[in-house]
């Protein structure tokens, strides 16, 4: 009724629906209730939180998010009033395989074998590249990413997909993990052709890597990397088309190293970012008694 009385008569619109004009100028003078202001604070915040997170946070996260700054709200309340606010969560691109595995001569065996869940950091270590669109130019990224705590330990964005590149990001991930186990670390990628060169191979055996590849042509075998590529392009979805390779730089390297690895929750590692897991791991295996 109040919505629609600019066009019809308030006397006509309580007739059709069967209310008195009574009870409506009792509702237009009714304070609104604590649980509509308070509903009314929370859409603002979750407002805050969807533009803060780019638009990548559906409603489990935005519930989360919400108790750990200690709103208590049940999940259905977070989605239907996300769904008020019409907040939807950016849905992943589909995966593009972009290795050309045919120029690859004999690829390492697949130590991984699809055991995703590592119980300690440093044991794992994956790896990939991916294409970024331009329009000037073309961009690559190659990250490498601690598969126990899914943090990106290097990252570099460059012209090229060379294998001085992919040392490059070596050298940050090493740099990033300034004592590392003396067992060695799996360091899985695809057989990409910068992975097989023998340079590469040489800086694995020098920093007691073991090598592993996936199948060739299989996305599911380092299946932690490709959702890590496709999360990016999803959450840069405003700013995924370039205007040079500073651009891609300066988007990629701020939602990564200031977003993905210390703001957002990862729902795979207990809804904890990955350098707060790392932290908490690293807590509790200094908390734990060792045995004489």
């Amino acid at each position: 009724m109040d919505t629609h009385r600019a066009q019809w008569p308030l006397a006509a619109m309580a007739r059709a629906l069967e209310v008195s004009r009574q009870g409506y100028h009792a509702w237009k003078r009714r304070e609104p209730s604590r649980r509509t202001m308070r509903h009314a604070t929370v859409r603002l915040r979750l407002k805050r939180i969807f533009e803060q997170t780019n638009g990548s946070y559906g409603s489990p996260r935005m519930t989360r998010v919400l108790r750990k700054e200690g709103e208590i709200i049940t999940h259905k309340t977070v989605e239907r009033l996300m769904r008020a606010e019409g907040l939807h969560a950016s849905r992943k691109r589909r995966y593009r395989p972009t290795t050309d595995s045919t120029r690859t001569l004999g690829p390492a065996p697949n130590l991984l074998q699809r055991a995703f869940n590592v119980p300690a950091i440093d044991r794992v270590w994956v790896s990939d590249f991916t294409e970024l669109p331009c329009r000037n130019g073309k961009a690559y990224a190659v990250a490498i990413m601690d598969l126990c705590s899914r943090r990106i330990l290097g990252i570099t964005v460059s012209h090229n997909m060379q294998t001085r590149t992919l040392i490059h990001t070596l050298n940050q991930a090493c740099h990033v993990r300034r004592s590392r186990p003396t067992e060695p670390i799996v360091f899985h990628s695809d057989q990409g052709s910068q992975y097989n060169a023998d340079t590469f191979r040489t800086e694995l055996a020098k920093r007691n890597f073991q090598q592993s590849m996936s199948g060739r042509g299989n996305c599911y075998d380092n299946a932690p990397m490709e959702s890590f590529w496709a999360r990016m392009k999803t959450e840069l979805k405003h700013e995924m088309l370039f205007d040079d390779l500073r651009h891609a730089r300066g988007c990629v390297y701020r939602w990564t190293h200031l977003f993905y690895n210390r703001q957002r929750l990862h729902s795979g590692i207990n809804h904890l970012t990955p350098v707060q897991f790392e932290e908490e791991l690293i807590s509790q295996q200094r908390d734990q008694p060792t045995c004489l």
